[in-house]
This record gives C-alpha cells, sequence and structure tokens, in this order.
C-alpha cells in the first residue's frame, strides 16, 4: 500500500501500529521501498554554500583534465551518438560512487523529488493512497476533504491513466510520480469501475504528511504513546502539538516510539532534544574534516521555550537511525530518560543536500556526529537501557511473490510457513518446500477467513494472512508492554 500523497512513506502509525517486523511483509501486498532518508539533512546548510564557493573559487586540479579528455573523446567518437548531459551525470555518479558511501549519492529528477518530498513532508498530490496489486495500481482509500473525494474518486477504482496516457502497464512508483506535481497544477485521472471507464479533473493541494502522532494508551490513560515515523521540516512543531493535546486529554507521562524510524532533518531532531534538556546541556557534538566539534546545545533557539518534563521512555530497535539514534543518546545521557527495545542501527555522519542544478541534486556525508558523552556510534548502534526482543514472528522476511502453489520451493515458502505456523496453522518444519501439509494449512487459514479454499496461496490469500499476523503482533507487542510497565513506575 502506498499514499501517493506520502511520497510511499511509512503509513501513519494508528494505521500501521507494527512497523517494527510488519513492513518488510505489507512490501509484499504493495508497499514501496522508497528512497531513505538517513538522517541529518539540513545540518551545514553554511557549510556546503561555503564549500560551493570554495568549489567555484579554486583552481580547477589538472587531473580533470583526463575527465575533461575522456568526455570529449567518447563524445566525438563513440559509436552512437549520445547526450552531454548523461555522459556528466555518469560522471559525477562515478565520482560520488568512489567514495564508497552509502550515504552520499547523486540524486536525479525524480530522487530529488523524493528526497525534497521526504524532508520537507508536504507536497501536492489529489489525496488519495493507491496500492499495488497483480492486475493494476488501485485507489486504496481516500483522504476526506482530498481534491480525489471532491471529484469522486472511490476506494477500489483501478487507475488506467494519467492526463490522457494510459498508465495500467506501469508500476506504482512511476503512477504516483505522474499524479503528483506543483501544487495549484492540474491533473486528470482516469480509473475503471465496474467495468466502465471514467476520468476526473482535480487542482493538486498541498497535502502535509504527519511524522508524529499521539494517542493515550488504552489501558493507562495517564500515559501518552507518540510515534515518530521520521523526522521532517514539521516535526518540532508537530511535537508540541501532539504533546499539549495529549496534556489536554491527561497525560501525565510519555513513551516515545522511535522503532522504525530512519532519522531525518536535524535541525527539527535538535529542537525536540531540547524539549526533554535543561537549557546549556548539550545535545549533541558534530565534527567535520579539519574542524574542531561544533557543540549544539539545548535551549530557547530550539525549542522556543517548550518543555516536556513529564517522566518518559523511549522505544528504540534495529532500524532506528541516524537523527533518531540523536535523540535517543541525548535523553538517554543527558536527561536520563530510559530506552527500551533493541539495540538501534549505528549511523553516526552527517548529510546535506547541495543543488546541482537541473533538478539534481548531491547528498554527501559532511561530518560526523558524537553523543553528548562524546560517544561515535557509528556501526555500533546505542544499547538499549532494559534489552527487549520482539517475538520471532514479527521479524519474518518479506514474501516476494504473488502466489505460490504445492511443489513451490523459495524463500518466500519459508516465509508463508513461518507466518502461518505463528497464526496456528500447522505448515509443518519451515523448510521452504511447499508440501501438501502447507497446502493443507494454506487452505484451513482460507476456510476461516472466508476466501475460498483452494490450498494456493494467492495475493488475497497473502494480503489476509499479513493482516492477521500484524493483528497478533499488535496485541502482543512485548517491547511497547515493557516500555509502559517501565514508565508506569517512574515518578
Amino acid at each position: 500500500m502506498s499514499n501517493e500523497d506520502e511520497q510511499q512513506q511509512q503509513p501513519a502509525p494508528q494505521d500501521t501500529p507494527h512497523r517494527h517486523g510488519v513492513p518488510v511483509w505489507a512490501a509484499t501486498v504493495g508497499m514501496v521501498v522508497t528512497l531513505v532518508l538517513g538522517g541529518g539533512i539540513g545540518y551545514g546548510a553554511s557549510a556546503i554554500h561555503n564549500a560551493q564557493q570554495a568549489t567555484t573559487t579554486a583552481a580547477v586540479p589538472s587531473d580533470m583534465s583526463k575527465v575533461v579528455k575522456a568526455y570529449q573523446t567518447i563524445s566525438q567518437n563513440y559509436y552512437q551518438t549520445t547526450s552531454s548531459k548523461k555522459l556528466v551525470n555518469g560522471a559525477i555518479s562515478g565520482m560520488v560512487n568512489s567514495l564508497k558511501d552509502p550515504y552520499s549519492v547523486y540524486l536525479q529528477n525524480q530522487d530529488a523529488t523524493s528526497l525534497n518530498t521526504e524532508i520537507s513532508g508536504s507536497f501536492g498530490g489529489i489525496g488519495a493512497t493507491m496500492e499495488q496489486r497483480s492486475s493494476g495500481v488501485f485507489v486504496e482509500s481516500v483522504n476526506a476533504d482530498s481534491a480525489a473525494k471532491k471529484a469522486g474518486i472511490r476506494a477500489g477504482d483501478q487507475i488506467v491513466s494519467v492526463n490522457g496516457q494510459s498508465v495500467t502497464k506501469q508500476d506504482l512508483n512511476k503512477i504516483v510520480a505522474k499524479v503528483r506535481g506543483k501544487i495549484g497544477s492540474k491533473v486528470t485521472v482516469g480509473v475503471k469501475r465496474d467495468g466502465h471507464t471514467m476520468t476526473f479533473t482535480m487542482k493538486r493541494a498541498k497535502v502535509t504528511v504527519a511524522s508524529i502522532t499521539g494517542k493515550l494508551d488504552s489501558s493507562n490513560k495517564q500515559v501518552g504513546i507518540i510515534t515518530f515515523t521520521t523526522f521532517t521540516d514539521n516535526s518540532g512543531k508537530e511535537m508540541k502539538r501532539v504533546v499539549k493535546k495529549l496534556r489536554q486529554e491527561g497525560a501525565k507521562k510519555f513513551v516515545l516510539d522511535l522503532r522504525g524510524n530512519p532519522g531525518g532533518v536535524l535541525d527539527e531532531a535538535l529542537a525536540i532534544d531540547s524539549m526533554f534538556l535543561k537549557n546549556g546541556q548539550t545535545i549533541l557534538k558534530v565534527k567535520s574534516r579539519g574542524a574542531e566539534a561544533e557543540v549544539y546545545k539545548a535551549g530557547k533557539k530550539y525549542d522556543g521555550g517548550f518543555k516536556i518534563t513529564e517522566p518518559t521512555v523511549v522505544l528504540i530497535d534495529g532500524d532506528s537511525a541516524s537523527a533518531a539514534e540523536i535523540t535517543a543518546a541525548a535523553l538517554n545521557e543527558q536527561a536520563h530518560i530510559p530506552l527500551v527495545g533493541q539495540k538501534s542501527f549505528g549511523k553516526g555522519t552527517v548529510q546535506t543536500v547541495a543543488d546541482m542544478g537541473g533538478g539534481n541534486e548531491l547528498k554527501l556525508t559532511i561530518a560526523k556526529w558524537l553523543t553528548p558523552n562524546g560517544t561515535w556510534i557509528n556501526h555500533k548502534g546505542i544499547q538499549p537501557t532494559e534489552h527487549v526482543a520482539n517475538p520471532s514472528y514479527a521479524n519474518i522476511p518479506a514474501i516476494t511473490v504473488t502466489s505460490m502453489k504445492e511443489g513451490d520451493a523459495n524463500k518466500s515458502v519459508k516465509s508463508l510457513q513461518r507466518a502461518l505456523n505463528a497464526l496456528g496453522y500447522n505448515a509443518g518444519t519451515a523448510n521452504g518446500y511447499y508440501s501438501s501439509t502447507v497446502t493443507a494449512a494454506v487452505k484451513a487459514f482460507q476456510s476461516k477467513t472466508g476466501l475460498a479454499a483452494t490450498g494456493v496461496a494467492n495475493e488475497d490469500t497473502i494480503s489476509e494472512l499479513v493482516t492477521k499476523l500484524s493483528a497478533k503482533i499488535s496485541a502482543n507487542d512485548i517491547v511497547m508492554k515493557a516500555a509502559l510497565t517501565k514508565v508506569e513506575s517512574m515518578h
């Protein structure tokens, strides 16, 4: 499932409360892997500006003559005509790839747009959630008061054209890119509904994606659970809004869920961290090449005077990275807030984005960051105060096919077996072979859930399996339960 107005980001936590483990499953029924921020975007705006100025004014290295000569040789002598744009982009990509840094990337066109979307947390769209199915791309849901809602688009509609061009053979990524666009511009979407084709013309509107959501714990209304999906340009403001609302509803303690959070905008992490720290306390240290470490300290500059002093617990896991780790480390080391869960990812570098013109951007690692105590967590991660592991079924690898039947043998069958066994259907030993035992288990599951009992694990069966497994994980969120127990004992 993917939202054309969410840049294929993780859905809102209330829709997928089991981010830790389930997203890989959801990917098998339509979710798309997208560019992950990787954290640190936003730091060093002046540094990159100065670097660009230096690039402009400094003498060109003599070795660059080789690059120019290679360019001229290829463009003049290659047996097929090739564009200068292709050669230049290839040269830049080659330079970046030579760094062997997974977080330094030359982003072209759509990838650059995707990154900017994730950073800003808002863009132009029609307000419809789409999902990829084996037969095409369909509308999964329509946001209230959205352009799609007002136009008459409904859940279940199949997207067949955008601006008069057929998209029936295009995947979710490409269709999403066509539907999104400049705020205020028009887009015409063709859909197929009940065998009939119809078109809707809409004006794209600004859509803001919430990166932070909150709710009261169902069993203890004095505990507010705040979930972070990422850190965007709006996260600081969102945090204030969520905390104020939870306080009004009676929250006196908080659990911050940073599980599955890949990071994002550093300035927003600084703002949120500052809310929990006393003014003047160190949030983190950033060290660039050949420079003394720059120390960032809590204060009104970041939090605007808004402070959070209630007892708090932070949840982390192996997918909590970068800006999420900055937050976890600062709150733990400076505010002595306990961390519950598993060791974090371990990304201790900072990136910034330089405009390269033509819709292209360079995301480049420009520094490393240290915790308040001076620790570099790169490739090491942050150890939780209280280690609590998820049940094994919460980390079942993704099913990467849309259908499986008796006789098949692959990793997806193994995941199917594990899921069925976790739900109480005997699929035998999870060895990756679709035996008659697996067929019987699938039939039993299909009968129980109202599906045609064919014994073939088709797309509908896999989708229902994901739903049931998600519900089980949600009901048995051991890590969250441990955090709630912890925070309830704090005063």
